[in-house]
């Protein structure tokens, strides 16, 4: 025997055990063992249930298995039944099923998702595939076609050009960011979480903008579906936060004004056939100032495009952003608002950003209505129970201090009722609470809850229009 092939002998007996194992699992793995019957299932919404049948080859002994069903982008308890258990099978027996309870919400809307998965197979083990990926199709063929006299499809239909009026407005008792603080809060400080109660009480505004990803459309739907769950009937409240609001973000790129309509593409399909009133971009208007004259077409064609793509939804109210009247002159308002295609919408949102008092953000708003062909809108009173914090130099600091300052409180409350002709509601646009930013000792990042703040805003609320 040659030295070549006594070392080719050797190597083989040297790697024999390991190759062995290998071979001896894929057989386990792969004959008569329990498996999916693929590993990409579907399943209508208006089905009810999603039937998944396990299936084996090899028969000859009695045999068990467990499954499970887990969230992927679909919601526990809102989109399905999260199920779990064991599929007993006789000698003989090839087959078994169980079921996944699905949630027909009745809409169209984005598909959802879960994990199908099996485990703690005896005596055979898992075949393949063992784990899958099951889609819900929310295609139901729901034809809504818009009521301009009653856009959000009102059981009490508004007797005026006011579409709110009589809209019971949605409230957030579990998840809303003054109502989960005060759960938390209620087992160490009944009394703080009692305060917190306040505004937990009250609708918010659901913002979504850019830390929501590129296709905020699944956590849109997701939060509209809850709020139809859990009040039927009532209307949710959103804003957008989405447009970069500083100079240096419009740039001549293509790639980012392709960006925003992919983002907003997403947003308006999450809403889909659900009713809301959307706050649209938040700042949007405040925020032009310091813009090229290349920069403000890019912001205004943006803005025109989320118009066009919100106003063709059957069941939704539109607010475009118009400034406070501490801010923007209301005549330069009025030409941004015009270019920006108010015209298809319901009207504008003033002081969602500031403190003003609100007799004068109504003044503001109806110089700036006067000046577009009478267009209602909303004045956001979440924190001007006490009107602005005038700096001493104006000229150094603005006219008034926007982050977390100090001895304001919470304004009118929320309500679709308002007393006043062509305002159409009073809605806390700028969540009560939020931190402004890190720019005073203890404060938390722009956006983020802040329980003592929000503590500061129940002591000094002052509910009544000043």
């Amino acid at each position: 025997m040659g030295k070549r092939t006594l070392r080719w002998l050797l190597l083989a007996l040297m790697t024999a055990p390991l190759l062995a194992p290998v071979t001896a699992q894929a057989d386990f793995l792969d004959r008569g063992g329990f498996r999916l019957p693929s590993a990409a299932l579907s399943v209508h919404e208006r089905d009810g249930s999603a039937v998944i049948t396990v299936t084996r080859s090899s028969v000859r002994l009695p045999g068990q298995v467990r499954y499970g069903a887990w969230r992927l982008t679909a919601t526990t308890g809102q989109d399905f039944t999260q199920v779990g258990g064991r599929l007993d099978f006789a000698a003989g027996q090839p087959s078994a099923s169980f079921s996944i309870p699905i949630v027909n919400h009745g809409l169209p809307g984005l598909p959802r998702t879960i994990k199908v998965g099996l485990y703690g197979a005896f005596p055979q083990g898992l075949g393949l595939p063992s784990t899958a990926i099951l889609t819900i199709r929310s295609d139901d063929s729901l034809q809504l076609t818009r009521n301009p006299r009653n856009p959000l499809g009102l059981a009490a239909a508004p007797d005026d050009s006011d579409p709110l009026q009589r809209a019971p407005l949605y409230v957030d008792h579990v998840w809303g960011l003054a109502a989960r603080q005060a759960a938390q809060t209620r087992p160490t400080n009944p009394r703080a979480a009692g305060m917190l109660d306040v505004i937990g009480r009250q609708p918010e505004t659901h913002r979504f903008g850019g830390w929501d990803g590129p296709h905020p459309g699944s956590g849109v739907q997701a939060f509209l579906q809850r709020a139809s769950s859990e009040e039927p009937g009532t209307v949710a409240m959103i804003a957008t936060y989405r447009l970069v609001h500083g100079c240096r973000g419009y740039s001549d790129s293509p790639a980012r004004e392709h960006a925003y309509d992919g983002w907003m593409s997403s947003f308006a399909h999450g809403i889909g056939a659900y009713r809301a009133v959307v706050f649209l971009e938040m700042d949007s208007m405040i925020t032009t100032g310091c813009l090229s004259h290349h920069g403000l077409q890019v912001r205004m064609r943006e803005l025109r495009y989320a118009i066009g793509r919100l106003s063709a939804l059957p069941r939704v109210v539109v607010y475009l952003d118009g400034g406070a009247g501490d801010a923007v002159p209301a005549p330069r308002t009025a030409h941004l608002l015009k270019l920006a295609g108010i015209a298809k919408i319901q009207g504008f949102f003033v002081n969602s950003t500031h403190f003003d008092w609100t007799s004068r953000e109504i003044r503001y708003g109806r110089q700036v209505s006067r000046l577009v062909g009478g267009k209602h809108f909303i004045v956001s009173t979440a924190a001007n129970g006490r009107g602005p914090l005038v700096p001493s130099s104006r000229v150094r600091y603005g006219n008034e201090v926007l982050c977390n300052p100090p001895g304001r409180g919470l304004g009118p409350l929320p309500t679709a009722n308002t007393g006043y002709p062509g305002v159409d509601a009073f809605a806390w646009i700028g969540n009560p609470g939020r931190s402004g930013g890190a720019c005073v000792p203890g404060a938390p990042a722009t956006g983020v809850f802040w329980p003592a703040y929000a503590l500061e805003l129940v002591r000094n609320a002052v509910f009544t229009v000043r």
